[in-house]
């Protein structure tokens, strides 16, 4: 079983989430951290040392390329994935592993995913609250998880290619990596799991300007997940655009009568972003499911 965690000049951080997984994995386990282009490599490299993990230096930033050369690394036949802002539970790596183990025909299993205590941001960024499992499939919308608490098998990353590195923090079009993995599961003929009891807190760390340029990253890399999608699985593309519309509708609605001036405008931004998103995608071709790169 192999743990990846991205990270990028985040060293404090960093240490708090290996201290966790320490904690949560077996003697057997492999923990890797995929070092994004961090500016202080030395600094990673010895944080990970102390936890037991190995380092992949990725010289060139994107979540999606941490996250691919982080278990392209590995060995380990159930992959899990998280955040050096998360700390986990320490039920988490077994509840999520027992989680795909029962269900085979899952491409992934998502985790519960909870703002840490005394933390109460403007926004919720990454976090997923319900307390029921639930079974996805290509009719499924909405929240279905994070890559702060995920699980896939290396086969399905295999057939599916890994993540979309196009998509995502430091990738051209900056969020929905997760959602794009899920879609491409569903196109697969794959189901998808949703595992409340593996349990871990992503730290809610941004401010509400940060917040707001992040609903905007967000809004765009929405629409580029549309765009794809038009051109993938139409039928799909449909379900995500009004599930998005509805979202942005309800959300501007109570943040105005609570009267949350800031989060009012992160949706208004998110919303606006998302046209801007497809547009700009739409002209990208696609191939095998994934974004051509520029490179």
């Amino acid at each position: 079983m192999t743990v990846v965690v991205p990270t990028r000049d985040r060293p404090g951080q960093l240490s708090t989430c290996l201290d966790s997984l320490r904690a949560a994995l077996r003697a057997d386990d492999e923990l890797i951290v995929a070092d994004s282009a961090s500016t202080d490599a030395k600094v990673v490299a010895t944080i990970a040392a102390a936890a037991g993990a190995v380092v992949v230096r990725c010289d060139r930033p994107g979540v999606g390329r941490a996250r691919n050369a982080g278990w392209r690394a590995g060995r380990g036949e159930i992959v899990l994935f998280t955040d050096d802002d998360v700390v986990v539970d320490a039920g988490w790596r077994d509840a999520l592993v027992a989680a795909a183990a029962a269900h085979p025909d899952a491409g992934f299993v998502t985790g519960r995913v909870l703002p840490p205590a005394g933390e109460r941001p403007s926004r919720d960024v990454a976090i997923k609250r319900e307390e029921s499992s639930a079974t996805y499939d290509g009719s499924s919308v909405g929240n279905l998880g994070h890559g702060a608490s995920l699980a896939t098998r290396r086969d399905v990353l295999e057939r599916l290619g890994g993540w979309d590195e196009s998509l995502g923090v430091g990738g051209r079009f900056g969020a929905a990596p997760e959602h794009d993995l899920f879609d491409r599961c569903f196109a697969a003929g794959l189901g998808g799991r949703y595992e409340p009891s593996a349990i871990a807190w992503h730290s809610q760390w941004r401010g509400p300007r940060r917040l707001l340029l992040l609903d905007a990253r967000y809004g765009y890399g929405s629409g580029a997940r549309i765009a794809k999608l038009i051109r993938t699985d139409r039928h799909r593309a449909r379900f995500v655009a009004a599930d998005n519309l509805r979202w942005g509708r309800r959300e501007l609605v109570r943040e105005l009568r609570a009267g949350h001036f800031y989060p009012a405008v992160g949706t208004v931004l998110r919303l606006l972003a998302m046209p801007l998103g497809v547009l700009r995608a739409i002209v990208v071709p696609v191939d095998n499911g994934h974004f051509r790169s520029r490179r």
